[in-house]
């Protein structure tokens, strides 16, 4: 009969040197992958920040073809006498200003109830302060003196305002909705109607276009 080998039980085999191996290379692998999961657990506990983002791209302006742009129907032709009442409480007559001031001139139709009025007088502001050789003047059309005051108030322009309560400007310079833009040389001519709402880089390539002979 067989003996078993002392210090071992019957029925108890003794694992291969292999076997062995493997088993502690497995060991080693589960520990080395359980501390690399800890320590980048850490650092993003630590950290507490998720990768940046991407930055969005900036938004490219669309290049607009001012020698081709619509001029309207008025263009070519000497600009309709006008005047407002200015908020100020002065007057702005048109023929006055041709003949005294001379500047050429940039007429915007705005009215307070005009959201993108809003959003395009300010940016007017800054392109108006960047060109003193050119004069502006808006005029409220299709607004009571009320809300067209107010509104003035608020948007704070840097170039006169005023309402069309002789209603000049709307029997002399037609237009399908608000804003419009009028563009009067320094002779008195209509250069350029543009209808809808302006950026002021769209309206400085037009003031270089149609006022510098570009």
């Amino acid at each position: 009969m067989a003996r078993t080998p002392e210090g071992s039980n019957p029925g108890e085999s003794e694992a291969s040197p292999r076997t062995r191996t493997v088993t502690v290379t497995l060991s080693a692998v589960a520990a080395l992958t359980a501390v690399i999961v800890a320590g980048l657990l850490v650092l993003f506990l630590v950290d507490g920040e998720s990768p940046p983002a991407e930055p969005a791209p900036e938004a490219v302006e669309p290049v607009i073809d001012v020698a081709g742009f619509p001029r309207g129907a008025l263009a070519g032709q000497p600009a309709p006498e006008f005047s407002l009442s200015l908020f100020d409480g002065s007057d702005f007559v048109l023929s006055a200003h041709l003949s005294g001031d001379g500047r050429p001139l940039v007429l915007n139709l705005w009215a307070s109830w005009c959201t993108p009025c809003r959003r395009e007088i300010p940016e007017f502001s800054e392109v108006a302060v960047a060109n003193p050789e050119v004069a502006f003047v808006g005029a409220a059309v299709e607004d009571a003196r009320g809300p067209a005051e107010a509104f003035a108030t608020e948007v704070a322009a840097a170039y006169p305002l005023g309402i069309d309560d002789r209603l000049t400007v709307k029997n002399g310079y037609p237009f399908v909705g608000l804003p419009v833009t009028y563009l009067i040389d320094a002779n008195g001519t209509v250069s350029r109607q543009i209808q809808g709402q302006l950026s002021g880089t769209a309206l400085q390539a037009f003031i270089d276009h149609d006022f510098s002979g570009g």
